[in-house]
């Protein structure tokens, strides 16, 4: 057993334990090199190099679970993920993960999504919460022609891959890397069997396929990519002149520009970067240890920087300081709203509702679906109940990032079910089981993991509606009412505490369904839907009294389908498919809503909550 890391060490002990000695993290920025093939075969070797250096050669940290060639690798600014490949792995499509603060060994993550006797030499990119992997061969085919998978993870659980979406064209050997929001894929090796020019992105909390961005300079493959926050690389590779650098701006679209030249030509390399250095292997047919930088932001030629611990090539870089990775500077808000899933989608984004326009990914549902139409949260915890056509409830813990959790099932599966909560107890009301709407309640106690129990019913069957809260009641428009589905001005009222049916509250300004909601503790509205007149009206109630409905304003925009989050103060709505839109109102007044900024993941159907509703407050 190794000592004590505290007190001084003697050099002979140190490297005695070096596999358990922890990385100091005032260190600064350390870039990861995983994999490859060296003189004496393929290699399991972990190296890590000190970015922020002015020059440093790599040192040992630690082994994969086997040799591993041709993988490819992410990370976020605690997790490197390795996947991919061939060597001594039993299977092609291991997710290989090391934690970056401290040296020593890789375990089994999961298995990629899309694969089948190998994937090898595709491209990788992450965010904070997600990590993407694209592309990749199979070698099975002449030339070892690429693929268009790509495939998605969350960083901080284990688990398998699960299937993104699809690139413009079949690739390997291409080059990846990320803003926080988009992820580009850079040139590599097409399925009709030359290297290509393409550069193309897609936005890494919105499953869905690849969009075209533009051209590099030269087509090329064995390309190795990296990244500050706005600018991506693109750096060697066969074809042309295989010492090109070229970059982009990531938030744009366009053909790439020069950035200057490598030290010597070079391909089958790879690359890590911090917010403004990026570390370029000087790979060739040859194992080779040297290491080349660049200042990001600044064109210009590469420079020598230093060596790795093992000479190889086809070795796999990530890094735990790279900018897409960063933690957003308004994480955690005060005032939290969730949007979760939607159509094809199992992203959780969260905003700042205080504010406008911060926006970032949050986590993933345990699986994709939609049809959840709002949820239950208390301060610390949300709850998203059912979708198309499920009894799933999961949860998420505002303060942390990452998949939701099984919390546990509702009474009936359904979807288009309306959620909403006080500070302890979560309802969730209606909904449609496959083929009938529903008139069902049920209730869960937020803070404790379990099955809901039966609370009572609506007035009658409902589906397409939506709730909100004061810290006592629940308000519910029906939406869609009957058997026959037709659009209701109902509203009914629960009284959360108890048990019990539906109160006849008052009615809607007119018929609506396909709605959003949102609440002080004293006022809740109603906003957009499908309605008798314009979809963009809102109606607002006085929650501890009974009554009809009052014009409150207008949403900015038309919108369907949508689903909204709440402060104590602000009502925020959401965007959906087709319509990017997302506006707020000061609940406490009346007026039209003004806009709010754009969510990453637009599409009908989510689900949402936040943590200081009119519920909780």
């Amino acid at each position: 057993m190794a000592p004590s890391f505290s007190g001084v060490w003697k050099l002979q002990t140190k490297y005695q334990y070096n596999s358990a000695f922890p990385i100091d993290a005032n260190l600064g920025a350390k870039g990861f090199f995983a994999g490859g093939s060296a003189d004496a075969g393929n290699s399991n070797v972990v190296d890590v190099i000190t970015i922020a250096s002015t020059a440093a050669n790599a040192t040992d940290f630690g082994d994969l679970t086997a040799t591993r060639t041709k993988g490819f690798a992410t990370s976020n600014n605690t997790r490197g993920l390795i996947t991919g490949g061939e060597g001594g792995i039993a299977s092609a499509d291991i997710i290989d993960y090391i934690e970056l603060a401290s040296a020593g060994n890789a375990s089994d993550f999961g298995d990629l999504a899309n694969h089948a006797s190998f994937r090898e030499d595709g491209c990788a990119f992450a965010g904070n919460v997600r990590a993407i992997f694209a592309g990749g061969n199979d070698n099975t085919g002449s030339g070892g022609i690429g693929k268009d998978y790509i495939d998605y993870v969350t960083i901080q659980t284990l688990g398998n891959a699960i299937d993104f979406g699809n690139l413009t064209d079949g690739l390997n050997q291409n080059a990846g890397f990320a803003s926080s929001t988009r992820g580009i894929s850079s040139g590599g090796y097409n399925d009709a069997g030359s290297s290509s020019n393409i550069i193309q992105y897609v936005t890494i909390a919105s499953a869905g396929n690849a969009t075209d961005f533009g051209d590099l300079t030269v087509a090329r493959s064995a390309t190795a990519g990296c990244a500050s926050a706005t600018r991506g690389l693109t750096a060697g590779g066969i074809g042309g002149s295989n010492n090109i650098i070229d970059y982009i701006t990531i938030a744009s679209t366009g053909n790439a520009t020069d950035f200057g030249d490598l030290t010597k030509a070079s391909y089958y390399n790879t690359a890590c970067s911090n917010a403004t250095k990026g570390l370029i292997t000087a790979g060739t047919n040859n194992a080779t240890q040297a290491v080349e930088f660049v200042t990001i932001a600044t064109t210009s030629n590469s420079a020598d920087f230093g060596d790795l611990s093992v000479a190889r090539i086809f070795c796999d870089g990530f890094s735990d300081s790279t900018p897409s990775s960063a933690l957003e500077s308004f994480f955690a808000p005060a005032a939290m709203g969730l949007f979760a899933g939607g159509e094809s989608q199992s992203a959780i984004e969260f905003i700042d509702i205080a504010t406008t326009g911060n926006v970032g990914m949050f986590g993933d549902l345990t699986s994709t679906r939609y049809g959840i139409q709002g949820g239950a949260s208390s301060a610390t915890r949300a709850v998203f109940g059912g979708g198309i056509t499920v009894d799933t409830m999961d949860y998420v813990t505002f303060s942390t990032k990452g998949k939701a959790t099984d919390f546990g099932n509702l009474t009936v599966a359904r979807y288009i079910l309306a959620g909403g909560s006080n500070s302890t107890r979560g309802l969730f009301s209606g909904g449609n089981n496959g083929s009938t709407a529903q008139d069902t309640v049920d209730y869960i106690t937020i803070a404790s993991e379990g099955n809901a129990t039966d609370f009572g019913n609506c007035s009658t069957e409902s589906q397409n509606g939506s709730s909100l809260t004061s810290t006592t009641r629940m308000v519910h428009n029906i939406g869609q009412a009957g058997t026959s589905a037709n659009n209701s001005n109902i509203i009914d009222y629960f009284t959360i505490s108890s048990t019990g049916n539906g109160t006849d509250f008052g009615d809607l300004t007119a018929t609506v369904s396909e709605n959003a909601s949102a609440s002080s503790s004293t006022r809740g509205v109603f906003a957009g839907g499908t309605r008798a007149g314009n979809a963009n009206i809102i109606d607002y109630v006085t929650i501890a009294s009974t009554g009809n409905a009052t014009d409150f304003g207008d949403l900015s925009s038309l919108r369907i389908r949508i689903t909204g989050v709440s402060s104590s103060i602000r009502g925020v709505f959401g965007s959906r498919t087709g319509n990017e839109v997302v506006d707020y109102v000061t609940i406490a007044s009346t007026g039209n809503a003004t806009d709010w900024g754009d969510l990453s993941v637009n599409r009908d159907y989510k689900g949402s909550a936040s943590n200081s509703h009119g519920g909780i407050s």
